[in-house]
């Protein structure tokens, strides 16, 4: 939602965003300062506040070209290693991830990539079975399948299923030959729009994103 043309501001742990854009993307990382190996992952990089007014507006248009330019060998697919998800095995579980009073859905299978296996096009998007918030309170309620309790305590039975040996990539942005066709037509392939003057175009509607539009639409107006 923060992506789209009307939206002003983001919400959430920004500091986990921002780290994984200096992991995955060596074009847009700052310093870096050696850490303890106990020390928090993301503390290493060394970060500046930037001034605003034009030069903010220059540096928005110079990291859009950037973004446009990069090809696959522009990406770290596996900054956190080659085995990341046989080492970390909950790295594989799919299902509803839950903190306190907060879940959402987690699913690797949309970045095999970043585990190193290649890319195939994902299963439909998991969506909430139900969503509403009370007329008396400011915060809604989301109703997942199943208890998310049990899911993430049965790792075994919601583990991405994926032939470790076959489905090793030979080179890190490897993907199957009808994923790129399958991507673009969820996404944009630039950020800046050369055939319409920099006002992006808005994607089309696909049918594994009905139940997720929905309830965008739902959360946004109700």
């Amino acid at each position: 939602m923060a992506t789209r043309v009307g939206s002003k501001s983001i919400c959430g742990c920004l500091t986990l965003l921002q780290a994984w854009i200096y992991e995955y993307f060596p074009l847009f990382r700052p310093s870096q300062i050696l850490q303890a190996p106990d020390a928090p992952r993301a503390s290493s990089w060394v970060c500046h506040r930037f001034a605003g007014g034009d030069d903010a507006r220059q540096r928005l248009v110079r990291y859009r070209k950037m973004l446009d330019e990069m090809s696959g060998e522009d990406v770290s697919w596996t900054p956190y290693g080659r085995d990341a998800g046989t080492e970390v095995l909950r790295s594989l579980y799919t299902g509803v991830i839950r903190f306190a009073d907060v879940a959402e859905g987690y699913d690797p299978a949309r970045c095999h990539r970043q585990f190193g296996y290649r890319q195939t096009i994902p299963p439909t998007m998991m969506v909430p079975k139900d969503v509403y918030r009370p007329a008396s309170c400011s915060t809604y309620i989301v109703f997942w399948e199943g208890s998310m309790d049990q899911l993430w305590g049965n790792l075994p039975s919601h583990f991405l299923h994926i032939a470790i040996d076959s489905d090793l990539c030979e080179y890190p942005s490897e993907a199957d030959e009808d994923y790129m066709d399958w991507y673009r037509t969820r996404s944009h392939p630039r950020i800046i729009n050369p055939d319409s003057g920099g006002v992006s175009l808005q994607r089309p509607v696909l049918v594994d994103e009905v139940s997720y539009v929905i309830i965008v639409q739902f959360l946004m107006y109700c």
